[in-house]
């Protein structure tokens, strides 16, 4: 449907932009990525110091052995009639304990491993080796760009006329005798900005080659009506 003669200046956005943090503070042993670097999801960033929580896995694994050790033979004796029920149970609930609290120990190991919440691109690195980070602090920022979302205000009377899910094609002037490239409209705004009285847009769009760079100013095609 045509929505205006002109076309319609907007930004490509990534798809996710993540500033990435940790729940614990530490020590930065290791960097294992660097900016302009490719990562999958999991895929481990940083390595904070974790000597300490090694030691504990340790200790809680023999601490969950020997609790093993003392509930089975409890058990036995319950069977053979020579132990009380009230020291099997006993000894049962220190079992269950020793091994939540051996669980515990593997997850703070883990947390000492920075991983990748998403897949993308590495584009800033906050940290190096031998510094501190604190809570509130960031280690890295990740982008996923292999879809990228292409934003756009427009006047209500174009606005109104449009449905998510409907095709529209954009232009990107900075992409010298490239071709319209089509984009599914992914989100309408339901709140007019009360500053300049216009809907916000977003157009969901492949980018598989990584050609769009989050940033790009980009065109909405409006000069003939939208592909199906």
């Amino acid at each position: 449907m045509d929505i205006g003669a002109a076309p319609i200046p907007g930004l490509i956005l990534p798809l996710q932009d993540v500033q990435i943090g940790t729940p614990t503070t530490g020590i930065v042993a290791e960097i294992l990525v660097k900016e302009g670097d490719t990562v999958e999801k999991g895929q481990a960033l940083v390595r904070l110091s974790d000597e300490v929580e090694k030691l504990d896995v340790e200790r809680t694994a023999k601490v969950l052995e020997k609790a093993k050790f003392d509930h089975e033979a409890a058990e036995k004796l319950l069977a053979d009639k020579i132990g009380t029920r009230e020291d099997a149970l006993k000894k049962r609930i220190e079992y269950d304990l020793a091994t939540i609290q051996q669980k515990a120990a593997q997850v703070r190991l883990n947390e000492r491993t920075i991983r990748a919440p998403i897949q993308g691109i590495v584009v800033k690195r906050d940290k190096e080796p031998g510094e501190a980070l604190l809570l509130d602090e960031t280690v890295a920022q990740i982008v996923h760009i292999r879809q990228v979302y292409a934003q756009f205000y427009l006047e209500p009377a174009q606005a109104q006329s449009l449905k998510t899910g409907e095709s529209m094609s954009i232009k990107v002037p900075s992409l010298p005798g490239s071709r319209p490239i089509t984009g599914r409209l992914d989100f309408i705004d339901p709140r007019m900005d009360a500053e300049s009285g216009l809907y916000r847009i977003k157009l969901l769009v492949d980018n598989a080659d990584l050609h769009l760079k989050a940033g790009m100013r980009v065109e909405l095609d409006v000069s003939s009506p939208n592909p199906k």
